[in-house]
């Protein structure tokens, strides 16, 4: 990783010196957008007492996590269609007394390439992130896109893998720490996609990935995805999408789903899914043998007004019986439902928000609602305050009570280019007569600070560079 880091750093700064070189001074443009957030969290931990066997409350610790975002965006470099990108992060703990998840990892490069744009072809080099069916995927390497008519784009991508969620390689030695039995090597990522827009609104797209150890002794993963969107007039879309893990051999994730435009801004939507987790084969979580589930769910958004509006949703899930034994799961309720409604009115500058959420089966049974007032002009300003209370039982305890919390935001847009917003939330907890257990009072605070500058800075980050390719 270290390594990795400082060359894409070195070539950050090659890239930076040339392109501030006399030759291309007068052509470079760039953008930064920073973003810095400071955290305050609570927490209680708690300890299992073998002698009673129970688990008991610990005194309450703090967290106070720093995190520093840089995106920066160059381009103008002396040729046509050329453009350097970068999005860096950075980590500290001020003075926490708990052990916040990542950060003694304090500096991380989430994407750094160069990208050459012309009219029908793409190029990109370097570290980069893909979304797609499959999910959130990053690699060191190179993609190549081609899109010889405007209604279809091929793209292939290629390089080191990077294990998801923490853009660490497979041969890290903090990943080897946690999961001993995996390949002491990095792996190679290979994929390929077809995306093609027939006619206005329809899209479809395919996609195939590979991934294997570097001396290609092995096969880490091999999935496949399809995806497609159409709609029908102004009042119906249908969408559908499915995922296949190749190389065990079974269909993953699979939805299908339809919105109806009643009238105006009213609109019904309902979806079959089936949900089946794939693992790479290179780890031991996939002894075992995570469970599928399917279900439905339908929702309903109604707009009363043009200043009042109401939701709704319904889902259920099934999970299939369990194909393997787990000392975890015992008389577990094998279906979960839930049910999910909403309202928003606004006034001038005040808005009014309400909402309540119930769970029911798998995992506990859960319920809260969420009650907020604001005051929130159009030019972007919001002060207000918001209240919540939420119950949790069996497998996910809240002791038998009710947690209460009030809580303070503002968001204060400082000009077009800098932006400050915080929060402030403290819960309170309402034991049920005579019951014991973890205590859940605590306060949490948040400080985020947006700052953008240089050339088109009043637009969105990561855009610039040229035109033609989409």
């Amino acid at each position: 990783m270290k390594r990795a880091t400082h060359v894409l750093a070195a070539a950050l700064a090659a890239l930076a010196a040339a392109a501030l070189g006399p030759a291309t001074l007068r052509a470079q443009a760039f953008r930064l957008h920073w973003t810095t957030t400071a955290q305050y969290v609570e927490l209680r931990p708690i300890a299992y007492d073998s002698g009673t066997g129970a688990y008991e409350a610990l005194p309450v610790a703090y967290a106070a996590p720093l995190t520093q975002d840089a995106e920066v965006s160059a381009w103008g470099l002396g040729v046509d269609g050329l453009r350097a990108y970068a999005l860096l992060r950075g980590r500290a703990a001020l003075g926490s007394e708990l052990v916040w998840p990542r950060y003694g990892d304090h500096f991380d490069v989430l994407a750094a390439y160069l990208e050459l744009q012309r009219q029908t072809w793409r190029l990109r080099l370097g570290r980069q992130q893909r979304s797609s069916a499959l999910g959130w995927y990053a690699f060191d390497g190179l993609t190549a896109g081609w899109q010889p008519v405007p209604a279809l784009r091929v793209e292939g991508y290629g390089g080191r893998g990077l294990q998801r969620a923490t853009l660490q390689p497979y041969d890290s030695p903090a990943l080897l720490a946690l999961d001993p039995l995996r390949p002491d090597q990095g792996t190679i990522l290979l994929g390929a996609v077809v995306s093609a827009v027939p006619f206005p609104r329809a899209s479809f797209s395919a996609i195939y990935q590979r991934e294997v150890l570097a001396d290609q002794s092995g096969l880490v993963s091999e999935r496949a995805a399809v995806d497609g969107r159409i709609g029908i007039g102004s009042f119906l879309t249908l969408s559908g999408s499915a995922d296949a893990d190749l190389a065990e051999r079974w269909i993953g994730k699979a939805s299908a789903s339809a919105a109806v435009r009643i009238a105006g801004g009213t609109f019904v939507s309902l979806e079959a899914f089936r949900y089946r987790p794939t693992l790479d084969l290179t780890t031991i979580w996939g002894a075992f043998v995570p469970e599928s589930n399917n279900g439905y769910s339908a929702s309903l958004q109604v707009a009363a007004a043009t200043d009042l509006s109401f939701s709704g949703a319904f889902t259920y899930r099934k999970w299939q019986p369990l194909s393997a034994g787990s000392p975890f799961l015992v008389d577990v309720p094998d279906d979960q439902k839930e049910l999910t409604v909403g309202a928003h009115a606004r006034r001038g500058p005040i808005a009014l928000d309400g909402s309540y959420h119930l769970e029911l089966g798998f995992g506990g049974d859960q319920s809260g609602g969420d009650l907020s007032v604001a005051w929130a002009p159009q030019d972007g300003w919001r002060a207000g305050l918001s209240g919540t209370a939420f119950q949790q039982t069996d497998m996910v305890r809240v002791t038998g009570g009710t947690v209460f919390g009030v809580g303070f935001q503002v968001r204060t847009p400082l000009g077009r280019r800098l932006g400050l917003s915080a929060d402030v939330n403290r819960y309170f907890q309402r034991k049920l007569h005579g019951t014991t257990g973890v205590d859940w009072n605590q306060t949490r605070a948040s400080l985020t600070f947006d700052w953008t500058m240089g050339a088109d800075a009043d637009r969105s980050a990561g855009g610039g560079g040229g035109g033609g390719y989409r």
